[in-house]
């Protein structure tokens, strides 16, 4: 299981170079800081994508939990959670929560739908 574990995590790098092209948004000079803030509205119009397609990894390659060990699933979710942070998504989990709970909420998570953030003028 092991390998598998380290595919997978190869996997989830593999897919950080895919983050989206910022956008170039000029804003009048007032205005300036709430590049973010435009991006996010304008990623809310816009069509809203899988996890799965965003990233390009398929949910069905993520093992249950239960055939996991501990450190297997800490090194997942961790792997996960950095991917989401690079793509500008930030999972709302309780602080402390083991990593056994977290994992199958994240994985659950890859079949929604989610805008595509984009971040503004390399951002």
């Amino acid at each position: 299981m092991e390998k598998y574990i380290n595919q997978l995590i190869e996997d989830l790098r593999e897919a950080h170079p895919r983050k989206p092209s910022p956008r170039k948004i000029e804003l009048p000079e007032e205005m300036k800081g709430l590049e973010d803030i435009v991006d996010l509205e304008m990623s809310m119009e816009e069509q809203q994508h899988t996890m799965e397609g965003i990233f390009g990894v398929p949910q069905i390659l993520f093992p249950p939990v239960e055939k996991l060990t501990d450190k297997q699933t800490e090194r997942l979710v961790q792997e996960i959670l950095d991917l989401w942070h690079i793509f500008h998504y930030e999972a709302d989990l309780p602080k402390n929560l083991p990593a056994r709970y977290a994992y199958p909420v994240l994985v659950k998570c890859w079949k929604k739908t989610y805008p595509l953030f984009r971040g503004s003028n390399g951002t």
